[in-house]
């Protein structure tokens, strides 16, 4: 049965919050999903209506139809998820019909128009990313506060015609800054970019194994590296290794590109990065969870809803093995981890969680489309 307390309202616009449709009480199916890079991911759910309602979702004639309208799911007042309305499908049978919703978070509008300004000179990646965002973006929210800075300056030429998600995901994000941090980006609620680095600093949810219904937890070696050097389409740097992974593991080397005119040292800071992040055998996972939870930090839900688990969160696996400290966490490849994506399906009321770990091209190739971003 469809978990009763979720909430799906459609809007005209975003910033014209005239009520087009509540579907919260006709509602057979409703999942939605978030991922790093990307935010609030896809959203798919199935109404039953009349057919002359149905009909007013789609265009035809001088019906404009309702694509790219505001869409909100919501519980106890909390907003869970928000996008644009992209794909209307009409189902029916001899005893009802029903609409089916595809809707994509408002990172899919990083896709409206290319980026036209190709040569950036001594910039920080927040710096063009802002700039970007401001020129190209108007969907997004002009608040850019969620951006944070990140240290050093860049100089890089860009491909031409690719649009702002490409730039950002991957040139940008890739090159981290000279502290050697990992970023993520993120559009979340208001239609806010959010640009910042992996960090651990508290758990977010505590899971016990027996609330894991089905999935698996894996380490793989296939995609680890522990030599490297970067190439930005004409200079390639050094190699550089990681000494202590060779002692244990055999020699294996890849490749961190970069954007053209990239400076050396940038270059050489994204190679450190690519090889810190990859060094030691990596998660493949991926779970279900249907059972109990326990969230240690409170935002004005109930402990425990599982349709609040996000992209993002800092999760923890109780009774896998003893965890020392959770009020200052490490995360551990198995443990302990970054959320890399969540899929809550409110017929079942389970959310599948995968965790974070390197991403690879066919990643960066699924999250142009919005969608998941396992392999």
């Amino acid at each position: 049965m469809l978990r009763s307390t979720l909430e799906l309202r459609v809007y005209k616009k975003y910033s014209d919050l005239t009520l087009l449709a509540d579907l919260t009480g006709r509602l057979t199916a409703l999942s939605y999903g978030t991922a790093l890079h990307g935010g609030f991911r896809d959203c798919r759910a199935v109404a039953v209506l009349d057919l002359d309602q149905a009909l007013l979702w789609f265009r035809r004639s001088n019906i404009p139809g309702r694509h790219f309208a505001h869409v909100e799911v919501r519980e106890f007042g909390r907003l869970l998820w928000e996008g644009r309305l992209m794909e209307t499908t009409l189902l029916w049978n001899k005893d009802m019909v029903a609409l089916e919703l595809l809707s994509l978070g408002y990172y899919s509008s990083l896709r409206d128009q290319r980026v036209t300004t190709l040569t950036y000179t001594t910039q920080t990646v927040d710096a063009i990313i802002k700039t970007i965002l401001t020129d190209k973006c108007p969907d997004i929210n002009t608040d850019q506060g969620n951006i944070d800075a990140a240290a050093g300056s860049v100089t890089l030429t860009l491909a031409a015609d690719k649009y702002p998600q490409d730039v950002i995901v991957e040139d940008l994000a890739p090159l981290g800054d000279t502290d050697d941090k990992t970023y993520y980006f993120a559009v979340w609620e208001s239609r806010k970019a959010w640009y910042k680095a992996r960090a651990a600093t508290n758990i977010t949810w505590e899971v016990p194994l027996a609330s894991i219904a089905s999935g698996r937890l894996s380490q793989a070696a296939q995609h680890m590296r522990n030599k490297a050097d970067a190439y930005d389409g004409t200079t390639r740097t050094a190699a550089a290794s990681n000494a202590d992974s060779q002692v244990s593991y055999p020699v294996r080397d890849g490749l961190a590109k970069v954007p053209s005119g990239t400076t050396a040292a940038r270059a050489q800071d994204a190679r450190d990065r690519f090889i810190a992040d990859r060094k030691d055998p990596q998660q493949e996972s991926r779970f279900t969870i249907n059972g109990p939870i326990w969230r240690r930090q409170v935002y004005g839900l109930p402990l425990g809803q599982r349709s609040a688990v996000r992209a993002g969160d800092t999760m923890a696996l109780v009774g896998l093995l003893p965890i020392a400290d959770v009020d200052s966490p490490a995360l551990d490849n198995l443990r302990i981890f970054y959320i890399l994506q969540a899929d809550y399906d409110a017929l079942s009321d389970s959310v599948v969680v995968v965790p974070d770990r390197p991403p690879s091209q066919l990643d960066l190739i699924l999250a142009r489309q919005g969608v998941e971003t396992t392999r």
